[in-house]
């Protein structure tokens, strides 16, 4: 994962100016409890790959204070909230994790502050305003699309009015937003499937689908000329709302609606980017750089080719990263220690749910396989947490649970979500690090057993 690390101590030597590309931000992390997050890019490459992450780090005064160059102007994610950056902006920030009382001062606040209180509802929260919920927390009964949709146009049109009564943002902020609120209108729109519960749990994979289709066959006049519209610009690509619906509405094969070559491109990048995120062997890696060097989009092109190196060193073969660790009594070790044993590794966190469903599946297959060493590193930041469930769930007899940092782990083996699991052989050499979860027996014991 590289990441771009801002430490104070290099920002104060910084001999760029407050001049036209330079974006300034100062504040603190104080409400969000952690002394560092992520400053995510949310242009047309964020989902291809995090080569354009800031990690803004706390210095001893619970501060922190940096300068980015920006060629324009761009949306950025911490947590949820939401930044739009324009060069020569200079803000002071107090993040929150509850993004309604992050606060903002200088020059950019009126763009931040607009984002800030047009923070979007889900579906499901708009469909609850003003009924009466069951234990579920879900409304007693089933709301009609007709109130459901009376509902999104009233927030979408108040964000909207709130953007025109705006004095001192650009022209072009002000298209980006009618267009990123459309989207969402949209999305929201579409939303309605889960809502109005259309879909039974139950249902398997093409039931679904051929009633999501159903549905939006019945919505396509509202819903293809606001497609019309937010796929009009390539520009508005950069808008992540945008992104995600045209996605959405391609890939269900009911809306007629132009696709233009840019996204077209960005379709293709992003669906190869996920297959690396499956693995990279190294037959393919002569398959993955020609294709690379035909990527038009200079960000998507940059974004991809990032990812495929990062992916390269993870190839069948190749050294295993190391990466140091705890255990519950505080012993310090590192994975290395554990060289001499086919290891099977699992990362997870406390907070996973998807993790902790694979959890007894993993100790299950550690007692069935004692000649492999199974090691389980939690990333949780909250070291009391890890420990309360190790202590209420019990240690496992046949597997090493151990705690690490959760961005030495992500620099080193490149991961952006868990669970995530890894096979490494005898020699400490990388067997697959994009391993088959415990759960999918028919996947991982064949190698578990060779």
């Amino acid at each position: 994962m590289k990441i771009i690390k801002l430490l104070i101590l290099l920002l104060v030597s910084c001999s760029l100016s407050a001049k036209a590309g330079v974006v300034k931000i100062s504040g603190s992390l104080k409400q969000f409890g952690l002394d560092r997050v992520s400053m995510n890019s949310d242009g047309i490459a964020a989902e291809v790959y995090h080569d354009r992450t800031i990690e803004i780090i706390l210095d001893s005064n619970g501060r922190f204070d940096l300068k980015l160059k920006l060629k324009q102007p761009a949306y950025y994610k911490v947590g949820h909230n939401t930044l739009y950056l324009t060069p020569g902006d200079d803000l002071e920030i107090i993040f929150n994790r509850n993004t309604t009382k992050t606060t903002f001062n200088g020059k950019g606040i009126e763009a931040n502050n607009y984002l800030r209180n047009s923070a979007k509802l889900s579906g499901c929260e708009i469909a609850k305003i003003g009924r009466e919920l069951n234990e579920f927390g879900l409304p007693k009964e089933k709301v009609s699309f007709e109130v459901y949709r009376y509902k999104v146009d009233s927030i979408v049109d108040a964000s909207l009015d709130a953007l025109a009564h705006l004095t001192a943002v650009t022209p072009e902020f002000r298209e980006l937003e009618q267009i990123r609120l459309e989207a969402y209108r949209l999305a929201t729109y579409l939303d309605y499937f889960s809502v109005g519960q259309l879909s039974n749990y139950d249902d398997a994979p093409e039931v679904k689908l051929e009633k999501k289709q159903a549905f939006y066959r019945e919505v396509a006049t509202l819903a293809e000329p606001l497609l019309k519209k937010i796929g009009a610009s390539d520009r508005y690509l950069e808008i992540s709302d945008v992104r995600n619906i045209l996605r959405e509405c391609h890939e269900t094969q009911v809306f007629q609606f132009a696709l233009s070559p840019a996204f077209r491109e960005w379709m293709t990048v992003l669906k190869n980017a996920e297959l690396l995120d499956q693995g990279l062997m190294l037959k393919d890696y002569r398959m993955y750089t020609d294709f690379s060097r035909q990527i038009r989009n200079k960000e998507l092109r940059n974004s991809f080719q990032a990812k495929l190196q990062e992916r390269a060193k993870l190839m069948e073969g190749r050294p295993a990263p190391d990466i140091p660790f705890k255990d519950i009594d505080g012993k310090e070790m590192r994975l290395s220690d554990f060289k001499g044993k086919v290891l099977y590794v699992d990362f997870w966190a406390t907070w996973c749910l998807p993790c902790l469903f694979q959890l007894p599946e993993f100790e299950k297959l550690s007692e069935k396989y004692p000649d492999i060493r199974f090691i389980g590193i939690s990333i949780d930041q909250n070291e009391k947490l890890w420990v309360k469930r190790l202590k209420k769930d019990g240690m496992p007899a046949h597997i090493q649970e151990v705690l690490a940092d959760p961005y030495v782990v992500g620099d080193a083996w490149d991961i952006t979500s868990i669970p995530r699991f890894l096979l490494i052989d005898e020699n400490f050499r990388i067997i697959n690090a994009f391993a088959p979860r415990p759960s999918d027996r028919e996947k991982i014991e064949p190698l578990l057993a060779r």
